[in-house]
């Protein structure tokens, strides 16, 4: 069964909500307000089933202008328009607004309903309906049915019916991947016996009784406990019907009309969109960069700033490029359309789409975040992905994080970040984390510059230890976390950027060269130390024999990388194979009595507590061995 949701649009009493009784026999108007008035305030529901297996749910919005933010909040799940002109009255002001408006929130279809035909005599219909023709030129309802309809008479009633029902059959079926489902809340109730419940079009995807749902923004997590479709329990709803979920664990105050319901984790909130504009040819207001507006998005309102990328101002029929900075968050989705709404008078002036949901901050008439965004905007899925990683790369973002912006399932992401992969556009690091090429690139080119200047300045070094260089490369780079500069670096080592070894780091090919000298200089250096035994010396000693501090310091260090001495603490160094002694002796001694004392190490190496402290204090710190009331055990088995 293919579900619709029709949303009706025209002026304030020109038989909206007449017309949708005589269709499904349901009273849109609620409030006891609305009966007296006579006029429809906020948002009614209701459906009914074709013979071809369709179903179709019908939101009555209301069509004066004071209520104009509640027909907003009604447009943002439809598929299509019962767009509904009088035939005594014509074309009005809210019919030009909600024409506009259908118009920029990108709905594809529908049909024109003249209604009260009977009230008017031929030739003035002939003139509306040519009035319409002439408004709908070019449009999405330029070649749709007109079908002159009274609710009073009857007359075409049916025929009307059996055109939305064929409306059923035309209409794209909306994706029902569980993981994109996502109701925005038009309504927000409390049943006795149930508890809280919301209702609204499920825009995506699908929702049983009994999944998970998070409420955004606030984040809030929620059971769906029972489900209702056009009041019917069902055990699942799907895109494109009207539902009501009784949610557990949350209260009504706790969550308003215009939050969002959806698959946990599935969006993430933001204060900045990339957007593009399109103005109304009907709007009498010029938009200019900075100014704020009411911004209304599925069934919410909010304001925002526009900033304007390539112009300085729009009037109407002009389109754009922009920034939208909002005053609270929201939750939104690539590809959702919106209304702009002019700050002071409120009145309609245009709208738009998401380019992206969670873009970078961007100056004004920046030409290459100008370039992005047309990318963004008219490119294949995969060049907004791939510009996504670009952006991202810093994070090494992964294809959650990348979908969050995309919008899309994970497996379309990851089919779409295979194919780049493929291409050698972006690198997986590992982890299923990926950066860009160019990305991978400039992180290369930044790692030379920083092993060129040190080998500059450390001549005899066998390289940048490596901890130095991550630290480095990581604030060049602007990297947030241990765990993104881990996987660059072992990337930039597969790519043969830098080169590795005893946790050194080098430019590829580097070898270190002494001088006559400094051989010497390192031999006796290794010969003293090892003639010390497990007396590590201290190097303080050592170095008052050379002129050379600098380069006697880095001979050190280069014996440490190199694994020829071992640091026990920032002034003593032992020779390796005396190290490796002192361990066969604990592991020996602990294997056959458990543990060991200071004194018994004392007097397996025959040396001084002094020199035995610090060997067992460096087992310590390199977990070889563990301190327990005065004595050791093994930390590895």
């Amino acid at each position: 069964m293919n579900n619709i949701v029709i949303g009706t649009a025209g002026h304030v009493d020109h038989g909206k909500t007449c017309l949708i009784q005589a269709l499904t026999g349901v009273d849109t108007d609620r409030l006891k307000e609305e009966k007296q008035r006579g006029i429809t305030i906020e948002l009614g529901f209701a459906d009914f089933s074709c013979p071809n297996g369709g179903h179709v749910s019908i939101i009555d919005v209301p069509g004066h202008e004071k209520f104009i933010r509640n027909m907003l909040s009604g447009t943002g799940g439809i598929d299509a328009a019962l767009f509904v002109v009088a035939a005594d009255e014509g074309i009005m002001p809210q019919t030009l607004e909600h024409f506009e408006i259908l118009k920029t929130l990108g709905i594809q279809r529908g049909i024109i309903a003249v209604t009260k035909a009977d009230s008017a005599d031929r030739e003035w219909t002939d003139a509306v309906e040519a009035e319409i023709g002439e408004m709908t030129k070019g449009s999405f309802l330029e070649d749709s049915p007109v079908i002159e309809v009274s609710v009073r008479t009857g007359q075409n009633i049916e025929e009307l019916k059996s055109q939305l029902c064929r409306l059923t059959a035309e209409t794209i079926k909306r994706d029902t991947d569980p993981s994109l489902f996502r109701m925005s809340v038009d309504r927000v109730f409390t049943m006795e016996g149930f508890g809280t419940v919301v209702t609204g079009t499920l825009g995506e995807g699908s929702v049983k009784d009994g999944d998970e749902a998070e409420i955004y923004p606030s984040g809030m997590r929620a059971r769906v406990r029972n489900i209702q479709v056009h009041g019917k329990n069902v055990s699942e709803a799907f895109a494109g019907q009207r539902t009501a979920l009784n949610i557990a664990n949350i209260k009504k105050t706790e969550i308003r009309k215009g939050d969002v319901a959806a698959f946990p984790g599935s969006m993430q909130n933001t204060r900045l969109l990339d957007v593009y504009i399109n103005m109304f040819s009907s709007s009498s207001r010029v938009l200019t960069s900075g100014s704020r507006v009411h911004l209304h998005y599925g069934s919410a309102e909010t304001i925002c700033r526009v900033i304007l990328m390539e112009k300085d101002s729009l009037a109407a029929e002009e389109s754009g490029y922009a920034q939208l900075r909002i005053e609270e968050e929201i939750a939104v989705k690539r590809g959702d359309r919106f209304i702009i709404r002019f700050f002071s008078p409120v009145i309609s002036i245009g709208g738009g789409v998401v380019i992206d949901p969670h873009p970078l901050r961007h100056k004004r008439k920046d030409p290459e975040a100008l370039d992005i965004m047309k990318i963004k905007n008219h490119g294949k899925e995969d060049l907004f992905i791939e510009e996504i990683i670009k952006e991202e790369s810093t994070f090494s973002p992964d294809i959650r994080q990348i979908n969050l912006r995309s919008g899309g399932t994970a497996e379309k992401t990851a089919a779409a970040v295979g194919r780049l992969a493929e291409k050698h556009t972006v690198t997986d690091l590992g982890k299923g984390r990926y950066v860009h090429r160019d990305y991978l690139t400039a992180a290369g080119q930044t790692s030379a510059d920083i092993l060129e200047e040190y080998h500059l300045r450390n001549r005899i070094s066998q390289g940048m230890p490596e901890g130095e260089f991550r630290e480095k490369l990581s604030s060049a780079l602007h990297i947030k976390t241990p765990a993104s500069a881990e996987m660059l670096f072992r990337a930039l080592i597969l790519e043969k950027k830098v080169a590795e070894e005893n946790h050194m780091v080098t430019v590829p090919g580097f070898r270190a060269e002494y001088t006559r000298e400094e051989s010497q200089m390192q031999e006796e250096i290794i010969r003293k130390i090892e003639a010390a035994g497990f007396e590590a010396p201290d190097i303080g000693s050592i170095a008052a024999g050379y002129v050379e501090k600098d380069t006697f310091m880095q001979m050190i260090e280069n014996l440490r990388a190199r694994g020829i001495l071992i640091k026990l603490d920032s002034r003593h160094y032992i020779n390796k194979k005396f190290w490796d002694k002192a361990i066969s002796y604990v592991e020996t001694y602990i294997n056959e009595h458990g543990q060991i004392t200071l004194a018994e190490m004392r007097d397996l190496i025959k040396s001084s507590r002094k020199y035995t402290v610090m060997i067992l204090e460096a087992m310590d710190q390199q977990k070889i061995t563990q301190l327990t009331e005065g004595k050791r055990i093994l930390r590895r088995s």
